[in-house]
């Protein structure tokens, strides 16, 4: 039986290290002044500094003892903007085979790279060098006492020359041009007494000499002519257990706050678009959420940011101040959608969902328990579809409040009808809307058969002599070729009502369903327009009509007090196909946060968007979820704020988000973050369908039926029109 050993308990003296991940750019300036820092600190603690590389890439330690390891790590996140500290377990250090300590030929003279970005990248690239797994190099430095900035003496101290000179000659003054100079700069400066090691994993003895040698000479690139450094054998365990306190019998030398930083392997560079090898992609960058966004109780994503454990969200009424979310087909919305309405289901929310893929199918695969009853399934392809009649005379609506709103739908879906064509469909809608058996499928009739329109105006024109009498009756006096003509620019933009799938919803008179119901009693209306299955024109004008029923009934929770309103979560894919409100878009979606309905927005990318609506989704949607974009989107995103570019927003990959979402009345920055896998499926949607089929939907042979009745009415008015001979007029 095999014993794992204890893990030793942590003392205040213990060694204990910590990741660091570096900002991109991580500028020279924020380099010198965190190393500055540690060397004027005057209890001096010992760090050990280690960039480690394996075939997954570098990655870069500190180790101190427990006691300082809280100050550690406030310096580097504080003098180091965008970096970002956490523990490491020591454990996964990875041992190294051969080391090798670095020792300066000459203390006199500054170690001093040419081009420092140069050396950063022959240093990483040659620690990239390993390309088996367990291969490893280690460059350690340990940072021992501190050195203060001191003046050269006048005095020689011959450290420029060899034993045999001193023993020969004396201590003579160095005669080398600049000596004065660069001695100032290696003593000028804080510094520490420091040791310098190199280690190195492989299988074979010839490639770990092959890559200690090409560290070796890398880092050789720092030395200067008066400052050179050789290889000196060394211990491993030196490297893979160093001691938490410095020994005065380190075999160290002095180094000046710049000479450690070219040492390091640190990515240093002020250039942005600067690479280097080992290093994570500079985008998407990883951006850590505020404590407010780790607190929000309906999840968007999981934080993906160093150092951050927890899960990026917002609450329900942040949602009230509606949410953008936008990404090319592909990149995970739907998976965001169907994660952010499973939970609005288990908490017992009302939802309603318009969507043209296989969203819909993919929510009635995991309908919670509790939540069967209230699924209504509103499928024109169903074979007992669920119906709504926006011409239903529900809460008092007045008739002209419902042609009103159902002109402005048409309005919205055609933009401008001229006016002979607008005054021809206000007219129709008023006639049908005055009756309480009409049906949106009966406005093509009401305009191409006369036998029936008369039977319907009729009692229109009696009620109201001075204004539709008048349109009547010279409606009525037109010939049936001028009618024609009149009503042409119409019939085109009504034909889809005709259609089947639109009658199976439209054409029930008296529904089983009134879409009031999902604010009243918590319903989720699920529906599913698939354009390529019933026709681009007939999905915008069934979703258009959906939600403008909803917006009225939306509008009608006015009149009751704030905090019984329920919040009802609406769910548009592809937006811009269904969201036509007959009232200005900016407006109703600032109405909408004090009614208690908070609209998710999805689509594509920007230019699908008329400018209007553009420009509500910017102004009213507070919190935008984007996955990746393309370039004018990606830049319009990173307008306002310094955090991202472009180039982030356009390298997220599949599921990958940036959040940028209301939480407690304050939007706030943007973080980054990996969107839930999709939830388990617990229902059988073959039995969902079957409820709601049940419960609230008509039999398309009984609905096909009474249309058919109708038109045989129709026809036996054409048979037998009444009101006599009429003129013939163009």
């Amino acid at each position: 039986m095999t014993t794992i050993p204890a893990t030793p308990e942590l003392t205040a003296d213990s060694l204990v290290w910590q990741f660091l991940f570096w900002p991109s750019p991580f500028r020279e300036a924020s380099a010198l002044a965190l190393l500055r820092d540690w060397a004027a600190q005057k209890h001096a603690p010992q760090l050990i500094l280690e960039a480690r590389s394996t075939v997954d890439g570098v990655e870069y330690l500190v180790g101190t003892q427990l006691r300082h390891a809280h100050g550690v790590r406030r310096s580097v996140e504080q003098l180091v903007p965008g970096s970002v500290v956490t523990p490491f377990d020591s454990n996964e250090r990875g041992e190294i085979a051969t080391a090798r300590r670095l020792k300066l030929t000459a203390t006199d003279w500054p170690l001093e790279p040419s081009d420092r970005v140069a050396t950063s990248r022959s240093i990483l690239s040659a620690l990239t060098a390993v390309n088996a797994p367990g291969e490893r190099l280690v460059v350690q430095l340990v940072l021992g006492p501190r050195r203060q900035p001191m003046l050269p003496t006048e005095r020689p101290t011959g450290s420029h020359q060899s034993t045999a000179s001193k023993v020969w000659s004396g201590l003579v003054p160095d005669r080398r041009p600049n000596a004065k100079q660069a001695l100032l700069r290696k003593l000028g400066q804080h510094g520490f007494t420091a040791a310098i090691r190199l280690g190195v994993q492989a299988a074979a003895a010839d490639r770990r000499k092959s890559l200690l040698l090409g560290l070796a000479a890398a880092i050789g690139t720092v030395e200067t002519p008066g400052a050179h450094l050789k290889l000196v054998n060394d211990k491993p365990g030196a490297v893979n257990q160093p001691k938490a306190t410095w020994s005065i019998l380190t075999p160290a030398q002095p180094l000046s706050v710049p000479e450690v930083s070219h040492l390091l392997a640190w990515p240093v560079s002020d250039n942005r678009d600067d690479r280097f090898p080992g290093q994570p992609p500079i985008h998407p960058r990883p951006v850590r959420p505020t404590p407010a966004l780790l607190s929000g109780k309906r999840v968007i994503a999981t934080a993906n940011a160093p150092g951050v454990s927890g899960t990026i969200g917002y609450d329900v009424l942040d949602a009230m101040r509606h949410t953008w979310v936008i990404g090319p087909n592909g990149t995970g919305k739907s998976t965001l959608l169907l994660n952010l309405i499973v939970q609005d289901l288990e908490a017992g929310r009302p939802v309603v969902v318009i969507e043209p893929k296989d969203l819909v199918a993919d929510i009635l695969a995991r309908i919670p328990d509790h939540r069967k009853a209230d699924i209504v399934l509103l499928d024109p392809l169903d074979s007992a579809p669920v119906g709504i009649n926006p011409l239903a005379h529900s809460d008092g609506r007045t008739p002209e409040v419902i042609a009103d709103s159902l002109f402005g739908t048409i309005h919205a879906i055609h933009g401008d009808l001229g006016p002979r064509s607008a005054d021809i469909l206000r007219n129709s809608l008023e006639v049908l809307a005055k009756r309480d058996d009409a049906s949106l499928t009966m406005l093509p009739l009401l305009l191409t058969n006369p036998g029936f329109r008369r039977s319907l105006t009729q009692r229109v024109i009696r009620e109201d002599p001075f204004a539709a009498g008048p349109f009547w009756q010279w409606f009525d006096s037109l010939s049936p070729e001028a009618v024609d003509t009149k009503i042409a620019p119409l019939s085109n933009k009504l034909r889809p009502l005709l259609t089947r799938q639109l009658r199976a919803v439209l054409a029930q008179r008296n529904p089983k369903f009134n879409i009031r119901q999902v604010l009243r009693e918590n319903k989720v209306l699920l529906v599913p327009l698939q354009k390529g299955v019933i026709g681009p024109e007939s999905a915008t004008l069934l979703g258009a009509i959906i939600l403008a029923e909803l917006w009225q009934a939306v509008r009608e929770r006015a009149g009751t007090p704030e905090d019984t309103r329920t919040p009802v979560m609406v769910y548009i894919d592809e937006v811009q196909d269904y969201l036509k409100l007959p009232t200005d878009l900016g407006d109703a979606l600032a109405t909408a946060r004090s009614l208690r309905a908070g609209f998710h927005l999805a689509h594509q990318y920007q230019k699908q968007l008329p400018p209007a609506m553009l420009d509500a989704f910017r102004n009213n949607a507070r919190s935008r979820i984007t996955f990746q974009l393309q370039s004018g989107d990606a830049k319009d995103m990173a307008t306002g704020q310094s955090v991202l570019a472009p180039e982030d927003f356009g390298a997220l990959p599949a599921h990958h988000v940036y959040v940028n979402a209301m939480r407690d009345n304050t939007v706030q920055p943007w973080a980054s973050g990996v969107t839930l896998p999709p939830p388990p499926a617990t229902s059988d949607p073959n039995e969902i369908r079957r409820l709601s089929r049940e419960r609230y939907g008509q039999p398309l042979d009984e609905v096909e039926q009474g249309f058919t009745e109708l038109l045989d009415q129709v026809a036996g008015d054409m048979d037998n029109p009444r009101g006599g001979r009429r003129r013939r007029q163009s």
